[in-house]
């Protein structure tokens, strides 16, 4: 009798197991038995995450799913977007506790796929996820993948995840974009992210932020003390200003104060270097530099003393300051309070190789680790372009992927990615960078080859492969041939040898001849504008220097060709700070003597 029972049971159990793997069809033939269900606590990001779904769903397949509020009585096949009573009446368990604002999981219960997380950004993160799953890509604000079946067949579903990083932004000019931002599951202080898609994490000041604490034309004229001393001289104008100073500090916490009451709804405020070197040095900041053994004790002294006193008003807010140029080297005693984000920069950093096997990073790598060991809150501002040339072929990828990876194991909470943030964008490989960048800092440890070459083919259809291989070549040659490149290299880099360069022009008039509509080939020619950058440039100043008249007029005419196609594709920037037209100039001038 007892066994009998036991079988009985077994069997149940066996069927309900069988039911419940089951493949879920979620639409059949364009059509669907399925309804959207959301809470009633739904936060503004959870309707929009469904009213996303909604739309997704019905591109994909042509069924339109019905978004409902959960009531008395449930539909009998739900998608259920975050918390509440529906997820509970199905028993599906989500940690919500280990998820923070920003995890999420999706899970199946028989025929019905939860997705919920964090009401901020968590379950709107989901559903993209979920998304991607069936196929979808958003490469750039403008060209998507968005697969096309009319029947959709799932797994049962058991996905959670989180990110790797509190804080993370690519910082490129398309990435500001919001809708392509939240879709990319970054959470930019850029972005133009607003409350329905999550909101972001939101700086109140970015960067260099000495010269608005203590304006030197509001102060400097009564009090040069305020202002650093160099050379016996107190600095007038951009330079830093005497952090030991005690007035100096009062006025810098009150404005502080200030910028919180002004803008409430921003969560770290920055307290940091302007961008020069001319630190002080009076005897009391020299005094307190050397006992720390580095100036940035000073500087978190100083940054502590304004994030304690905020931290007594404003216990949820943050003060960000950098360890940068001359701050860079951490110091002997002081420590970052917990409600401080120290911003550590490679500026000097070769960007070729990983920052681990390259000796040229030893000196970083060494500040990264013992900032580490004073530190939780550790942020990061890493380069990814080359700041005076952003068309210039930069062989940066592997380095990406390495440094995330090097960052997270490091203890890293927050990255921000420095590539071309100019109006127009347009820079060597923008807009793979942003795509690839956005992914591993979700995830350091997704296989990021799979990422580049998903995007070389969504973005540029067949015309991928080639170019795909081009990179791979720059790449080969930097790690094969140990050719280190900073964020200044010149158009003469060693890396631009003439073979790279030949076998480019070889494999972009096969990626041209590969593009199968006009819109590819238009994305074709603007990566091939790097190439052509490089040519132009090197041909402006060797015939600038030594040309004969007739050959001067012919490359005046070949530049202003190439900043005609640029500035057709909306580039506005060829460097940092100057724009196309001020380049167009430079190169200019020696062509018309």
């Amino acid at each position: 009798m007892q066994i009998s029972y036991l079988a009985a049971v077994l069997a149940v159990v066996a069927v309900t197991a069988s039911a419940y793997a089951r493949d879920i069809m979620l639409v059949k033939d364009g059509k669907s038995e399925y309804t959207i269900v959301l809470s009633k606590e739904a936060s503004l990001s959870e309707k929009h995450a469904a009213g996303e779904l909604q739309d997704f769903l019905r591109q994909i397949s042509g069924a339109e799913l019905p978004i409902v509020t959960e009531g008395a009585r449930l539909p009998n096949k739900m998608i259920v977007i975050g918390d509440g009573e529906a997820r509970k009446a199905l028993g599906v368990h989500i940690g919500f506790d280990q998820l923070g604002d920003e995890g999420f999981a999706i899970r199946s219960a028989g025929p019905n796929i939860v997705i919920a997380g964090g009401r901020l950004r968590g379950t709107l993160y989901g559903v993209y996820t979920f998304l991607e799953r069936l196929g979808c890509r958003w490469y750039t604000s403008k060209v998507s993948r968005i697969p096309k079946m009319r029947t959709i067949v799932l797994p049962q579903l058991d996905i959670a995840q989180k990110p790797a990083f509190e804080y993370r932004e690519p910082f490129y000019t398309d990435a500001f974009d919001a809708d392509w931002a939240v879709r990319n599951l970054v959470n930019s202080n850029s972005a133009r992210l607003d409350e329905k898609r999550g909101g972001k994490v939101e700086y109140g000041r970015f960067v260099h932020t000495f010269a608005e604490l203590i304006p030197p034309s509001v102060y400097y004229k009564d009090h040069p003390e305020y202002f650093s001393l160099v050379d016996g001289k107190r600095q007038d104008g951009y330079a830093q200003i005497c952090m030991s100073n005690p007035d100096v500090l009062r006025i810098a916490t009150e404005k502080v104060m200030k910028w919180i009451e002004e803008k409430p709804t921003a969560k770290i405020f920055s307290v940091s270097q302007n961008d020069c070197y001319l630190n002080c040095q009076c005897d009391k900041c020299k005094a307190i530099d050397e006992e720390e053994g580095s100036p940035s004790g000073l500087l978190l002294r100083f940054v502590n003393a304004i994030a304690e006193e905020v931290e007594k008003k404003y216990p949820d807010k943050l003060i960000d300051t950098l360890a940068y140029q001359w701050t860079e080297k951490p110091p002997r005693i002081t420590k970052p309070r917990a409600n401080v984000r120290v911003r550590l920069c490679p500026i000097f950093a070769c960007e070729f190789h990983d920052y681990t096997k390259c000796e040229q990073n030893a000196g970083f790598v060494e500040n990264l680790r013992n900032w580490a060991k004073i530190t939780n809150n550790l942020y990061i501002w890493h380069y990814n372009t080359d700041f005076p040339h952003y068309l210039i072929p930069f062989p940066d990828l592997d380095q990406i992927a390495t440094s995330i990876r090097l960052y997270k194991r490091t203890g890293v909470k927050g990255i921000f990615m420095e590539g071309n943030y100019s109006p127009g964008g347009g820079g060597f490989m923008d807009e793979l960078k942003a795509y690839y960048i956005a992914k591993l800092l979700w995830n350091p440890w997704i296989d990021e080859k799979a990422v580049k070459e998903d995007f070389l083919n969504g973005y540029f259809g067949k015309a991928g492969k080639p170019i795909g291989e081009w990179l791979d070549m720059l790449h080969e040659k930097v790690r094969k041939e140990n050719i280190h490149g900073n964020i200044w290299i010149g158009v003469d880099g060693a890396h631009l040898s003439p073979e790279i360069m030949q076998a480019g022009e070889r494999l972009f008039d096969e990626a041209e001849r590969l593009a199968d509509n006009q819109d590819v080939l238009e994305r074709v020619k603007h990566a091939r504008l790097s190439l052509e950058y490089v040519k132009v440039a090197r041909e402006c100043s060797q015939i600038g220097a030594h040309g004969t008249p007739e050959q001067k007029s012919d490359t005046l005419k070949r530049l202003e060709s190439f900043v005609k196609e640029c500035k057709a594709d909306g580039i506005t920037n060829i460097s940092e700070g100057a724009s196309i037209d001020a380049w167009f100039e430079s190169m200019a001038a020696p062509l018309r003597k």
